[in-house]
């Protein structure tokens, strides 16, 4: 049984990703070469390639932002 509990948290965890990615879509389209990728990214599930895209064209650093909160 334990193998269809984890196949089923799988699932859902690819589901959640991707309506994450798609309700956040107005947010994380700049980081892509054009909503086609963005749309065949999200279907094909391939949110590590997401991310990392996302990482590599994002000038984003936690350091700096939590060092803003403490100021």
């Amino acid at each position: 049984m334990k193998h269809i509990k984890k196949a089923i948290d799988g699932v859902v965890e690819r589901a959640s990703k991707a309506k994450f990615y798609r309700d956040g879509q107005d947010i994380f389209l700049r980081y892509f070469d054009s909503l086609e990728q963005y749309n065949a990214l999200i279907l094909a599930g391939n949110f590590r390639k997401m991310e990392g895209i996302i990482k590599v064209n994002s000038a984003f650093d936690l350091g700096e932002f939590v060092e803003s909160l403490k100021a």
